[in-house]
């Protein structure tokens, strides 16, 4: 286990030197960071109580790496935890890929764009890598957090509750 600040480290390190090499060692060092996130995603739900080998758990870690990125705007998918569960069928799991894959490229397109010249790419690289894994990492946890929540006080509760915490406050007086 890399800790809290081993993951950071890492992806900093591999990002920066994925970017200093240009695209083609920004695509080599991939593997290294989507498998970093997803540890961290995976780390999220073990501390909420939740087994991360547990194949809804997995499909969960799924959706919550296709949140897209930093750079989006939210699309609601974080309060998408109240929905049906998902049967574990082929075509399922192969529905959450499908929806996860254009909003990981579209986000993996923007970091390969953002690396392409080597002393920014490399600096580039460690910042974008990092921001990505800070972002998920607080996702899951969000995530994991209310799902832990719902299966204890119900999930319209739950949502209920969220929705009126992260409502915006008005800035201007009526």
């Amino acid at each position: 286990d890399l800790g809290r600040r081993g993951a950071p480290a890492l992806v900093a390190l591999t990002g920066a030197a994925g970017g200093a090499g240009g695209i083609a060692t920004s695509i080599a060092e991939l593997p290294v960071t989507i498998t970093v996130i997803m540890h961290a995603i995976r780390n999220a739900a073990v501390a909420e109580g939740f087994d991360p080998d547990d194949p809804a758990i997995r499909v969960e870690c799924l959706r919550i790496f296709g949140a897209g990125s930093p750079l989006q705007r939210d699309d609601g998918v974080n309060t998408s935890f109240i929905g049906a569960r998902i049967a574990m069928s082929g075509a399922a799991v192969s529905k959450v890929v499908a929806s996860v894959a254009p909003k990981l490229a579209t986000a993996l397109g923007q970091k390969l764009m953002a690396q392409a010249v080597p002393v920014l790419g490399a600096v580039a690289g460690a910042a974008l890598n990092t921001a990505y894994l800070t972002y998920y990492r607080e996702i899951a946890e969000i995530r994991f957090a209310l799902l832990r929540l719902a299966q204890t006080h119900g999930p319209e509760r739950v949502l209920s509750e969220f929705q009126s915490a992260v409502k915006p406050i008005p800035l201007y007086r009526a």
